[in-house]
């Protein structure tokens, strides 16, 4: 894990050394109307292009292969397999791009394109990457309908679906008080927002998106009258090598709407930090040097793990590296922690509950509940 976070900074600070311009664009598409990002990377003299576009019908990203061409033309094609179904041919005039679409029976329609005025998609929504801010966009075209209710510990749970792609995601419902209501549904919203971008982000240079790249549940574990938690499991594949699988635990406090992570609950060091984004260096230290092996600890004195014999067993649960950054998800009867191991070995996977019990003596004293 430790590397992922590694490679993906690389990653970005290799795009935005390279990266040269970056277009966001809105217009028509014959008759409809689509939103567009351009990106032109220039390496060893060459320009190389990126481009996805959506309709403001579906929102769905489409992925497009590009070449340019004296600097002004620019030409992009969707191209599942070996057959394009679809190509831009893009001149460059100023702010704008004109010129026309076809589909794979040379179908012709004009395109023409201008830079998006974001003023009429301002929100609270926040932008992790540079190359995401047609998320702002999209944004403001999310419908959420309601779908069902389900019954938890006596406490009533409305979930709701996006029209535009397959995520449903819950609200507090009529029998929480309009206290817990009001601080706690928009943080519920704006986790259901955050899932449906990515979903609707999921795009394939192999086929369309159907909407439905992510596949997962939510699963409410725990609630009380301070507390709910619950935990979003998701599979995704989204056109890259090999697909993926993960969760994330999520627990929140009905009295103010904070979100507790796993450091926030537990704490085996008083260096203990859950501030990943401004100080990772301690963030990680702590995690190696005092949580995994912490963790591992207790969850083994009640496992009894033993390092495999057969070198093709790749499920060595006494690694501390794979303890350092588990998923995690609070429940009724204790935490449940899912060490992360590498991609051949994700198989592995699997939850290990660990009581209460087991966790008193380490909970954060920061944390203002007691463990039940």
């Amino acid at each position: 894990m430790k590397k992922y976070f590694l490679s993906l900074f690389l990653l970005y600070s290799t795009i935005a050394i390279c990266q040269s311009k970056i277009y966001y664009l809105e217009g028509t598409l014959g008759k409809s109307t689509i939103f567009m990002t351009v990106q032109v990377y220039k390496s060893d003299n060459e320009a190389n292009l990126n481009a996805v576009y959506f309709y403001k019908s579906s929102l769905k990203d489409i992925k497009l292969e590009g070449k340019l061409k004296d600097g002004n033309n620019f030409t992009f094609y969707f191209k599942p397999g070996d057959n394009i179904t679809e190509k831009f041919y893009l001149k460059k005039s100023g702010n704008n791009f004109d010129g026309f679409w076809y589909d794979a029976k040379e179908k012709q329609l004009a395109v023409h394109l201008e830079p998006v005025n974001f003023d009429n998609y301002k929100s609270n929504l926040k932008i992790r990457f540079e190359d995401e801010r047609l998320n702002l966009v999209k944004y403001k075209f999310l419908e959420f309908k309601k779908q069902k209710t389900t019954i938890y510990n006596n406490k009533e749970f409305v979930w709701y679906s996006e029209k535009h792609c397959d995520t449903d995601f819950f609200r507090l419902g009529n029998n929480f008080s309009e206290k817990n209501k009001t601080l706690i549904n928009p943080v519920l919203e704006k986790i259901h927002i955050e899932n449906t971008l990515a979903q609707l982000n999921c795009a394939s240079s192999f086929g369309y998106s159907q909407g439905k790249g992510i596949e997962g549940n939510t699963t409410i574990n725990f609630l009380n009258n301070d507390l709910l938690g619950f935990q979003v499991s998701m599979f995704w594949d989204c056109g890259g090598a090999h697909p993926d699988f993960g969760s994330s635990g999520y627990l929140i406090d009905l009295n103010n709407g904070k979100q507790y992570g796993i450091d926030d609950i537990l704490a085996f060091d008083k260096s203990v930090t859950g501030d990943s984004e401004n100080n990772f260096d301690a963030f990680s230290k702590y995690r190696n040097d005092f949580f995994s092996p912490k963790l591992l600890a207790v969850i083994n004195s009640q496992e009894h793990f033993e390092k495999p014999k057969n070198e093709d067993d790749y499920c060595d649960y006494t690694n501390e590296e794979y303890w350092d950054f588990p998923s995690w998800s609070y429940t009724e009867k204790g935490i449940e922690f899912t060490p992360i191991f590498y991609r051949a070995a994700r198989s592995c996977e699997e939850p290990f509950l660990v009581p209460f019990e087991k966790l008193k003596k380490y909970k954060n004293p920061k944390f203002p509940y007691e463990f039940k």
